[in-house]
Formats: C-alpha cells, structure tokens, sequence
C-alpha cells in the first residue's frame, strides 16, 4: 500500500503519538477516556462504513492490497475527515491482536448510547446484569441482531463491549443493535418497569416454565451472571420469574444459549 495515494505521512516509528494513542485503545481504561475503539480487518471496516460510524482513524498496512472497492471506502471515509494512516510491519503489529492482521485497523467512536433513554413503543428490549465473559456478551450481540431485539442494556460491570474478544464474538452485530452501558442498573430497571413488565430467568421457588406463561412484545428479560445469576434487588422489582426447562443432572446453559432462547420467543411475537 504506498502511502502517497492517501497524501498520508508513512510512519515508521511505534513512539510515534497517535500509534502510541491508538495502541491504547487496547486497554478498557483507555477507550472509555477517549471513547474510541477498534476493529481489525477488512469486514468490521466495511461493517463501520456502511454503518456510518464516525470513523477517526484508518491504519493501512505498508504491504496491504485491497479490492477496488476497499479503496474507494477508504478514500470516501478521508473525504469525511478521517485520518489514513500507512505504517510499517513493526508499528502494525503493536496496534493488533490478531495473528493473521489483514492489513487494516479502524478506529471508531463509541456506538453506545450512554443513560439517554428513549425507547419506541414497539423496541425490543433485553438486559443483562454482570455477564462477564467476552465471548458470551459477543454472541449476546450477534443473537440480538439475528432475532430482531433492538436494544441491549449491560450493566457496567458487563464485559466490555468494545473489547477485540467481544467484537470478534459480535461479527460486526455491534452496529446492528443499539446499546446501552448504564451505572445504575437496578434504577433503569426501576424506570423501564413503569411501562414494560420486566421478567427476569432464575430457578426460584416461584418461578414459571418457559412456555407456561405469556409473554408480551415490550416485556424486558433480564439474564444475570454466569455464575451467580440475577441479583435479589433484580428478583425483587421483576413482575415474573422465568426458567427454561432442561433434562435433569445438566450443567445450566450458557448465558449466551439461553439468552438467544428467549430472543427466539420473542421472535415468535
């Protein structure tokens, strides 16, 4: 990739200030600072460009080749303001965490929506309370877009939705499903309950059988953590309690399996 088609400086040097920025950008900490994350290769590019994300920056590969229409992306995202950046092998490789790179690293601004609620009548709402696993809050994402649930809600102490393990989980579904990264998430839940009825899935003493009970398009799931569950304040404020049947003497499904359960039901609707 020669760096003069861009009209770009080719960089060389991994001290260099916005290489040191954007390999930040690794760490949690930083991407909440600066509110960017990254995508690594050609799909989540081309994901972020159909999407119109508001793309920063844009690091080539020196000896990358891409499509024509690659290209043209490329140049239409320069034209909105983006930064094209051409480096070498030694500064690409401080900047991925993938073992075959394909040569291009996008960087975004965050999609979520912080506490700005303001849900439609007919949103599909999930939420999720303390799931910890990268790769379960990725396929959370992926089951989301795939099933039509418009919008997710993770507690705080979620998995960070824009970690590389979550994003390469999602297959590019971060831009298909609006989300939500809330403090209190006990007093969203409070807020939603005036107007859904919030539902969340625990094996309790009153607990209803999936398939038992109707289920209505604006109620609001909640799944809990992994290990643990939903929380006692969760149980507390929801109007029903759901488990989801299985054969005796099995482990409990992951919560990204039974997550995509229920947004099947919800399908259904």
């Amino acid at each position: 990739m020669n760096s003069q088609i861009f009209g770009v400086e080719y960089i060389t040097s991994k001290a260099n200030s916005t290489v040191v920025k954007i390999s930040k950008l690794m760490q949690k900490k930083a991407r909440r600072e600066e509110q960017l994350f990254t995508l690594d290769g050609v799909k989540l590019f081309v994901e972020a460009h159909n999407f119109g994300a508001k793309i920063k920056y844009i690091v080539l590969k020196e000896d990358a080749i891409f499509e024509e229409n690659i290209t043209k992306m490329i140049f239409e995202e320069k034209k909105k303001g983006a930064s094209v950046l051409c480096v070498n092998e030694a500064v690409f490789s401080k900047l991925t965490e993938e073992f075959s790179p394909q040569g291009i690293i996008t960087v975004c601004e965050f999609l979520d929506t912080g506490s700005d609620f303001c849900f439609k009548n007919d949103e599909k709402i999930m939420a999720f309370e303390s799931v910890r696993d990268p790769g379960n809050v990725g396929a959370i994402i992926r089951n989301a877009a795939a099933f039509g649930i418009n919008t997710l809600i993770f507690s705080s102490d979620c998995a960070d939705v824009y970690s590389q393990k979550v994003i390469r989980a999602a297959m590019g579904a971060i831009f298909k499903v609006k989300m939500y990264i809330v403090n209190d998430f006990i007093g969203t839940l409070k807020a939603l309950s005036k107007n859904r009825r919030i539902i969340s899935t625990t094996l309790g003493e009153n607990s209803l059988k999936l398939g038992t009970s109707s289920i209505n398009p604006d109620d609001v799931f909640v799944i809990g953590n992994e290990g643990h569950g939903v929380s006692e304040e969760v149980i507390g404020l929801s109007h029903e309690t759901l488990f989801i049947p299985m054969c005796e003497n099995t482990e409990s499904l992951n919560a990204s399996v039974a997550t995509a359960i229920l947004m099947w039901e919800m399908y259904k609707l």
